[in-house]
């Protein structure tokens, strides 16, 4: 019996050998095939990222384009801009359509598709960019005009940029990203700035057009010149008043050798739906009111804000409520000046899209007199050198203190008409996928 059982052992061995054989084998052949599925997975992987950053390379230099075509690229029909170019080991193409409303409009929009392309993999971009207006700054300047400080009880909401060098002392809020051409701030003491939404130096400074390209956005789109020209020139002045029930009340006057008021044009109403979007005024203007309606209202001298606009949609602190279908631009060829009278010296509100293209957006005798409160903007600022508002010190403070609010409605629509920087905006952006 002993000698059997040994010929069992042997015999169970000998399965146990062929098992364990073949399980090693079979774990040898997984292994192996493991290893080079991810090393095709790995490849695969890598081809990917390399495709996509080639179609993002695309988008990139194509977008740079657009920027720097004056005038912009014509016409509906979508082009080839890159057609199959070799870079990074591998190929990017880039395609490039118009919007079809480009021709009646100067705000151009550009939808532009990119294809990278490494070996058989392919990643495809798609972005849609529009020319940007300055009603997207909360706050811009071409110059700081000297040492104009931003100081603690300012609060500026919204981008805010500066092709200057921008001077901060105290604690001044800014709640939005500050932008700067220059690489440096101009640091007082002290120095305890808020940037709630960072800061970025050193980027490219911003454009202010002409005149004339102001009113080139408005024959763009229109024939005929505005419905309502006002002439205050040649000795002549003239105000306009914003009425709540969607009206607008003009007066043109001049002054005769015994300086007694003569009127060439006596309270003047007309409907803001029948003015096309647009005021015009030849020379000066006072403006004050409250908006009910759409309108861009163009000076080729100062205006003068006289007293409260605001819109007939905001609350009693002035901001736009939710609904608001208000909107009101400002745009002088000179300066914007608040004015220093008995009703602006307790605080005033002012809901437009300011620009100043010739100077400066000021107060009326900043310098002297008492605090007049707060000077609150529920809309945006921008002006070609920055004009002070107010003055403060160890013996007290005059003019205003600075409460500037951005109307976050301009990130998608603005003024009519308004003027536009040179640069263009993402409307969107995505990838697109099979």
């Amino acid at each position: 019996m002993i000698p059997m059982l040994h010929e069992n052992e042997r015999g169970i061995s000998l399965v146990m050998v062929i098992v364990v054989g073949a399980f090693l084998s079979l774990m040898g052949y997984v292994t192996v095939s493991t290893v080079v599925m991810d090393t095709r997975t790995s490849a695969s992987y890598l081809q990917a990222v390399q495709a996509f950053w080639l179609a993002e390379s695309g988008i990139e230099l194509t977008y740079r384009w657009i920027r720097f075509q004056d005038p912009p690229p014509a016409g509906t029909a979508a082009f080839l801009h890159y057609n199959n170019i070799s870079a990074g080991g591998g190929t990017y193409t880039v395609s490039v359509d118009p919007d079809d409303n480009n021709p009646s409009t100067y705000l151009k929009k550009y939808r532009i598709v990119a294809v990278g392309r490494v070996a058989d993999v392919e990643r495809t971009i798609e972005i849609e960019t529009e020319a940007t207006t300055f009603n997207r700054y909360a706050y811009l300047t071409g110059d700081e005009g000297g040492t104009i400080w931003f100081n603690s009880g300012d609060l500026i909401e919204g981008p805010l940029h500066s092709n200057d060098r921008i001077s901060i002392v105290g604690s001044p809020v800014f709640m939005g990203k500050v932008t700067s051409s220059s690489n440096s701030f101009h640091q007082g003491n002290p120095y305890e700035p808020v940037f709630q939404q960072g800061f970025h130096l050193g980027v490219p400074p911003v454009n202010f057009p002409t005149p004339q390209e102001v009113m080139d956005n408005y024959y763009a789109s229109n024939p005929d010149p505005p419905v309502l020209s006002i002439d205050s020139r040649f000795g002549r002045r003239s105000s306009v008043d914003f009425n709540s029930d969607g009206t607008v009340t003009y007066n043109i006057w001049h002054y005769n050798w015994r300086g007694h008021v003569v009127y060439d044009a006596q309270d003047q109403v007309v409907n803001l739906t029948d003015l096309n979007g647009l005021i015009y005024v030849d020379g000066d203007v006072k403006v004050e009111g409250t908006v009910n309606g759409v309108v861009t209202l163009i000076a080729t001298e100062d205006i003068s804000i006289s007293g409260d606009i605001v819109y007939e949609g905001s609350d009693s602190d002035g901001k736009p409520l939710h609904d608001c279908d208000d909107m009101l631009g400002l745009v002088s060829h000179q300066d914007i000046i608040v004015e220093n009278n008995s009703g602006n010296r307790d605080d005033v509100v002012i809901d437009a899209a300011l620009l100043a293209l010739g100077n400066s957006f000021t107060v009326e005798s900043y310098y002297s007199g008492s605090d007049r409160g707060d000077l609150t903007i529920w809309g945006s600022l921008s002006q070609k050198v920055r004009g002070p508002v107010g003055t403060f010190g160890y013996y007290g403070s005059t003019g205003y203190h600075k409460d500037y609010h951005y109307d976050t409605r301009f990130l998608d629509t603005g003024p009519p008409y308004f003027p536009a920087t040179g640069q263009y905006h993402f409307n969107y952006w995505k990838e697109i996928t099979e």
